[in-house]
């Protein structure tokens, strides 16, 4: 398999399992790993997936809608991804920045075909 990657995504949202957490905007941070069949790729766009749709179906979740879970961000965008058939697996890291005073909390989720 090859890998496209996004690293240290950096989102502002409204997440949280409580009001108090999706009252004010929160950072998170994402980094998302695609998975696609090896191809001839002749060096074009069309041959490949385009890692900026990647960005934009994160940027969506996090930025125009509010969760009370990370877990259901990381879902919404592996199922978003793996809407085009180029893509045999993505995985979706989501890391919350600003719950824990002295570390960093999250979650991975791992979809495939």
């Amino acid at each position: 398999m090859d890998t496209i990657f996004l690293n240290n995504l950096l989102f502002i949202g409204n997440h949280g399992v409580g009001a108090p957490e999706r009252s004010k905007p929160q950072r998170f941070e994402c980094d998302i790993e695609l998975r696609q069949k090896p191809r001839e790729w002749g060096d074009s766009i069309k041959k490949t997936y385009n890692y900026m749709d990647a960005h934009e179906i994160a940027r969506k979740e996090f930025e125009e809608q509010s969760f009370k879970l990370i877990e259901s961000i990381g879902e919404n965008i592996a199922l978003g991804i793996l809407k085009n058939p180029k893509i045999e697996s993505v995985s979706v890291t989501i890391r919350k920045l600003d719950i824990l005073k002295h570390g960093v909390c999250g979650v991975t989720i791992t979809r495939g075909r």
